[in-house]
């Protein structure tokens, strides 16, 4: 398959992910798979995981609910513009606090496992590799 063509049944599983009003850790997931191979093919294995990893420092060091959405925003809209955001995150009307634990918290947790799930299919590869 070629990158384009990934390109293209990545953004349509995307959508069909934000038409299903799924949860907000399941599209933290996809957009983590989505970052974190897009950095790999910027800067390769070992710097793609070193950048995703800087961004959830990031993410997590931000405790004002509005530069947490605009840090997670930034990141999506510099690496891979082609990620849906939903609506609970773009929307105009502040977070309350507790909704900014419990998104936040949902991001982190999406955006890490994708990272685990990202090192777990590389270590699958070595292994069948070597």
């Amino acid at each position: 398959m070629n990158y384009s063509a990934l390109v293209l049944n990545l953004t349509e599983f995307l959508y069909l992910l934000m038409e299903k009003e799924t949860t907000i850790y399941s599209w933290a997931f996809v957009a983590g798979k989505a970052l974190i191979k897009q950095f790999e093919k910027l800067y390769g294995t070992e710097r793609a995981e070193k950048k995703m990893e800087t961004l959830l420092l990031t993410l997590r060091s931000e405790i004002i609910p509005d530069r947490f959405r605009r840090a997670l925003i930034d990141a999506l809209i510099e690496v891979t513009p082609q990620v849906g955001i939903p609506e609970k995150i773009k929307v105009e009307k502040p977070w309350r606090i507790d909704e900014f634990y419990r998104y936040s918290t949902a991001i982190l947790s999406g955006l890490f496992d994708s990272l685990n799930a990202w090192k777990g299919e590389k270590e699958e590869k070595g292994e069948e590799g070597g």
